[in-house]
Order: structure tokens, then sequence, then C-alpha cells
């Protein structure tokens, strides 16, 4: 039995493949308890450091957590791993392109996807988005008829949505695939941060930008009171005394947990279309989100972010059926691409296909004076 056929049986909600289960099993690039540096989050009053650290169970022990990737963090991850993809000429997606002088911005871009203000403010052939015949269609999409979503963004479907910026009662799609990352035994570390000038300038600074004028030692308190001057540091001159700063943590491993539920997927329908087209469109959605997995998770290491960088060490693809029965499977890139690839082909054979000529948007005269300004113009002040 091939994949695509199993994935068509796990859309027919067989127990025997009740859902897809990704584990990866890291150490840190550095080695095992190197230090890495996860995440920050504003710490609250009674926070120590800025990570997200907590106990959890793990192969049935108790055992301390630090978050490496979250789940939004994860799927955003996906998402530029497709659109770098497409660009390649790699896949064929659906896309949708807000284009404006020399910037673009995709759907898989825009942070609340189908339903992102970049997209409300924009325009398809002189129309506004949501009066257009595209944008109207997704937006009366709801989870008994996510038709149009899936010919237009599939992404939407398969990392989650909600149309939040609009009056009424609108439409959420939970997410049918999430993945994240989570670092082991971690121990906070410290560290001290400054910068050194290599001419030493000393003094204050009148004026900003480009237009700012020196004051000596014995001039830049009086100048600072009366003239609104700052330090040389803050236009980037001077010395920092170096200070406390967040100093990463050092963890025994990693590992990325990341599911695909075929009873969350179960809960879309389209709307009309036969049962054999519902099937292959679900079976497609789950191919799109392997397809970004392996894209995004399939390379021998993972970048996460300056100072944490991953070693795959292990790594399980498994299908999981009820009673906890495990069938594992290897899932190269190269057959992620295909295997989408037939997906694709065999929803639209059957009624139901995906729109794979990109969506060009152009932004309304507010929008486009707003990323003007915001390349252009806006000062830090402003």
């Amino acid at each position: 039995m091939s994949l695509y056929d199993e994935l068509e049986r796990a859309a027919k909600l067989d127990p025997e493949r009740a859902l897809i289960r990704i584990t990866t099993t890291y150490e840190p690039a550095g080695g095992p308890d190197a230090r890495v540096f996860p995440p920050t989050y504003p710490a609250g009053p009674r926070d120590e450091h800025p990570y997200v650290i907590e106990p959890r169970r793990y192969d049935g022990q108790e055992r301390e957590s630090v978050l490496l990737d979250s789940v939004p963090s994860e799927a955003n991850r996906v998402e530029e791993a497709l659109l770098r993809a497409w660009r390649a000429k790699r896949v064929q997606i659906p896309l949708m392109l807000l284009e404006h002088e020399a910037v673009t911005l995709s759907s898989l871009e825009a942070p609340h996807r189908y339903a992102d203000a970049y997209l409300r403010d924009s325009l398809i052939d002189g129309v506004a988005f949501d009066k257009s015949d595209v944008g109207a269609a997704i937006l009366v999409s709801t989870q008994d008829d996510a038709s149009s979503l899936y010919e237009y963004d599939p992404g939407s479907l398969v990392y989650g949505a909600w149309n939040s910026h609009r009056k009424g009662r609108q439409a959420r799609f939970p997410r049918i695939y999430e993945s994240r990352i989570d670092g082991w035994d971690p121990k906070v570390g410290r560290r001290k941060a400054g910068r050194m000038d290599p001419l030493n300038l000393q003094g204050a600074v009148v004026g900003t930008g480009d237009n700012w004028e020196h004051q000596s030692v014995l001039e830049k308190a009086s100048a600072r009171k009366e003239k609104g001057g700052v330090r040389l540091s803050e236009i980037g001159h001077g010395n920092i005394a170096p200070s406390d700063a967040h100093g990463g943590v050092t963890i025994s491993g990693a590992t990325r947990t990341a599911t695909l539920s075929f009873a969350a997927l179960d809960r879309l329908g389209f709307g009309p279309a036969p049962g054999e087209a519902q099937v292959a469109a679900r079976a497609a959605l789950a191919a799109y989100a392997l397809l970004g997995d392996r894209l995004a998770f399939g390379a021998g290491s993972l970048w996460l972010r300056s100072g944490c960088e991953l070693l795959v060490i292990d790594e399980v693809i498994e299908w999981v059926g009820r009673g906890g029965k495990h069938a594992p499977f290897e899932l190269a890139l190269n057959d992620a691409v295909e295997l989408f690839g037939t997906a694709r082909d065999r929803a639209q054979a059957a009624g139901l296909p995906m729109n794979l000529k990109p969506v060009t948007l152009k932004p309304n005269k507010a929008l486009a004076d707003a990323i003007d300004f915001s390349l252009t113009r806006a000062t830090t002040e402003g």
C-alpha cells in the first residue's frame, strides 16, 4: 500500500491510522550539555529569567524542560520553508502575493493568514479584497464548507486561522498540524554584555540622525539638560559598560514532537462535493502538512536562532493507531514533494482543485502610504 493510499485510509478515520507523529531527538551543535539560547519572553515580577521553564513528564519521568520553539513559531518556520521552496520552483502551491514597489508579501507570511489586515486592505484588479471574487469566496468559508480556502490558501486550514479583524461571528479554523521543541534538564546561565568603542569617543550629543552636534565632557550635563541631548551610546558611538544579559541555558538534549491529526481533519467539510472528493481533499491537506514538515525539519541540523542550533540524533515518523499501535515509515523530502503532487492531483480529479496561479494583490492607497512611510521616512521618534 502506498503512502498516499494510507493517507486516504486515515482520512476515512481508519482506527489503525489515527494520526501521524514525528519525534526528533537533538543535541546542541556544541555537543551534549552545551549552551543554547531559548526564545525570551517578558519577565514577570517573580521571574528570574526570560525563559519558559517548567516541569513536564517525558518517557514516564518528571523532568525540567525549557521551551526552545513554540507551536506558532514552528508553524511560521514551516511556512517560510514552503515559501522558499515555491520561490525555488521546487513545489507548486496556492499563494496570494501582495506587491508594492520593491515589496512582495505572501499569504504564507501574513500573520493572520487568509484573514490578515494586509489582505483586507488590498485590491485585486482594482476591487477591494473583501468584495473581490476570491476574497468574498474565502471570507464565507466555514468548517462545513472550506473549499474556497482549500483552493486559495490551504495553509490557513493546516496551521489554523481566525478572522478576528472583521466584525460579526467569524469562522475559526483550528490547526490540524502542530510541532514544538523542548530542551531537557535546563540550567540557566549568566553573561555580561557591553560594547567597546575602538576610539573611546566621549561626550554627549545634541540633535538626531545625521544632523548632530558633539558636546564635550564639561558641556554634556548642561547640553543634555537644556537642549535635549543624549549619550553617544544612544546613536551608536562610545562605550557601553558591561551589564547583565540573559545567559542562555545548558541542556542535556532536546525533542521535537509534531502531530498531524486526522480527527481534526475530519471536522473540515467541502460543501456539496461528493464523499470521494472530500476524502481526497483531506488527504491533500495531510500531504501539504507533511511536505511543510520535511522542508522545514528534514535536514541534518536545525538553526532556530543565533546561539541555538540543534543536531539531529534520531527521528521517528510513525502512524499511531487506536490502542497506541505504532507503524514507523520513512519520508524523504523528494518523496514528500511527490506525495503532495499526487494528492493534489487526485483531489483535483475528484472535483476539488487547488489554485496554482498566484493571486496578485495591490495595497489600497492608505496601506501603500503606510508601507512607503515605514520603509523610507519613519524615524524612531515617529
